[in-house]
């Protein structure tokens, strides 16, 4: 670590300057410099002193180097690890809401009190869900753990703070006979919506949203009767190899009645696939456009609201439909392990925390076999 001291003409003082190596983030050549001292010995002396807290790892230079600065690339780098849809929602969260209350804070400057104000403002403000708040600080955190581990803060002040609690929402589900009816009354319609095949899938396997809507009918073995999720699609209508996570690639075996409505699908899509020939854009997916292509999401979920409204049932969320899966396979007694491998759940305990409302009638069950096989 080469370094140099020279007498300021201007001020009298003495100042010093040397290269510490390359920045972390930038890459680029970094220097240290400081000025204002009355003597060349003291100059020499300070210079002495950082060089060896930099030989110790005991500095760090964060005198100019804002948040803001820190996390412009922070998430050059997270462009690469995250998904599209999941770094562009943290980029707009940093944007909106982050940089412009902590932006401004030289790093070495923040502290976990700086942070708990921000987070107690957000909750004040009540414009944000639980669950936005949480996601925003887990951004911060992951920022700032990230930042520790590169040598560019000494603790993390993002350790410790304290977070809304997230109220566990009301879940709207329909009955068995609701099922029923739904099933029974939708076929009756005048010009069903090609979608309804996927909300049968919904209904039969609890298949999420973008697992549904990225089934390719090479994912179907209609003879073993089994779903293999291997790719899902985005809210942005891309297709997406893979799964939520590691145990969101799973298997699924399906009813004799499911099998039957998708040949009967199955039918509709090679004759369209027939019509267009070489203007079809065969992405061998089930859900589809009549050319092929994927459906966007959101008209996906409108289809479903439409037909729901037009059959006059309760107006539930898509995504409710798996919850309706998980609960009616819970009151017919099923194996709580094998709904929660179903579901593609990575812990059996969020099948039992989410549907912990339907357990207890699950408990009576056991106890009224029980009255029946004891003999007293």
């Amino acid at each position: 670590m080469k370094g140099s001291i020279s007498k300021n003409n201007k001020t009298g003082n003495w100042d010093f300057v040397f290269n510490v190596g390359l920045d972390p983030l930038t890459g680029k050549r970094k220097q240290i410099r400081r000025r204002g001292f009355e003597t060349k010995r003291h100059a020499m002396d300070a210079m002495t002193k950082m060089k060896a807290e930099i030989l110790s790892n005991d500095f760090l230079d964060l005198t100019t180097m804002t948040y803001s600065t820190y996390m412009d690339e922070w998430f050059e780098e997270r462009q690469n690890h995250l998904q599209k849809t999941t770094f562009e929602i943290h980029s707009i969260y940093y944007r909106s809401v982050i940089k412009p209350k902590l932006g401004h804070f030289k790093i070495q400057q923040m502290t976990p009190l700086h942070i708990q104000k921000f987070i107690n403002e957000l909750v004040s403000q009540n414009s944000y869900s639980e669950h936005t708040i949480h996601l925003i600080y887990r951004i911060i955190s992951a920022s700032l753990k990230k930042a520790k581990i590169i040598k560019l803060l000494k603790d993390n002040p993002a350790s410790g703070i304290t977070l809304p609690k997230i109220r566990k929402k009301e879940m709207n589900v329909w009955s068995l006979e609701q099922v029923n009816y739904f099933i029974n009354e939708s076929k009756k319609t005048k010009r069903l919506t090609r979608c309804y095949i996927g909300f049968l899938i919904a209904l039969l396997t609890g298949m999420r949203q973008g697992e549904i809507m990225g089934l390719r009918w090479k994912d179907i073995d209609i003879e073993a009767q089994i779903i293999y999720i291997r790719q899902t699609l985005t809210q942005n209508a891309e297709i997406k190899y893979g799964a939520k996570n590691t145990s969101s690639v799973r298997s699924i075996h399906i009813s004799n009645k499911l099998i039957s409505e998708l040949k009967a699908h199955r039918k509709r899509v090679l004759a369209e696939r027939f019509l267009l020939g070489q203007d079809y854009n065969d992405f061998d997916l089930v859900i589809c456009t009549q050319s092929g292509k994927p459906v966007i999401p959101r008209n996906f979920r409108k289809e479903f609201y439409n037909l729901t409204e037009k059959i006059d049932l309760p107006k539930i969320r898509f995504h409710d439909l798996r919850h309706t899966h998980a609960t009616m396979l819970i009151q017919q007694n099923v194996n709580v392990k094998l709904i929660s491998e179903r579901l593609g759940h990575a812990e059996i305990g969020t099948t039992l925390n989410t549907y912990s409302h339907v357990l207890p009638n699950m408990q009576k069950t056991v106890s009224d076999e029980l009255d029946k096989i004891i003999e007293m």
